[in-house]
């Protein structure tokens, strides 16, 4: 497992995603939320942009950015505890965001994950029993 980020380390992973963010939105944007979905080996990421004349599109996240998500994950991750499986950043022009994140209920994926994907959840990120989300026990044990 990474090693534990304290939240300082957190809080320059997110500036660091902020900035890469910033670099590549279009002109006239506004305000840009960020769903990143994690479980096992299956991810799925995007974002929904709202412009600044109100227009609305979804827009592909950069392949820096994703890595920058999949590090934050893994460091946020805890013995016993697990990590997150679902974000949610917000981002308002030019650059104040905020953040959420949910360790206990199911992502909703447009694709559903493989079979495979709950149980190596729990083989990368161990969680201790009452610490398993019953949805999740009952899929990881097929």
């Amino acid at each position: 497992m990474t090693q534990p980020l304290n939240p300082v380390q957190q809080d320059e992973l997110l500036q660091l995603i902020t900035e890469r963010l910033v670099l590549d939105l279009p002109a006239g944007w506004s305000h840009l939320q960020v769903d990143h979905k994690s479980l096992g080996d299956h991810v799925e990421a995007g974002g929904l942009l709202r412009m600044a004349n109100g227009g609305m599109f979804g827009w592909d996240l950069p392949e820096e950015v994703l890595d920058l998500f999949a590090r934050l994950r893994a460091g946020m991750a805890r013995p016993g505890r697990g990590t997150w499986l679902h974000a949610t950043y917000w981002l308002d022009y030019p650059d104040k965001y905020s953040i959420e994140y949910n360790r206990q209920d199911e992502p909703r994926f447009r694709t559903p994950p493989p079979p495979r994907a709950y149980g190596r959840e729990l083989e990368i990120f161990p969680r201790a029993d009452e610490h398993v989300p019953d949805w999740l026990r009952a899929a990881a044990r097929g």
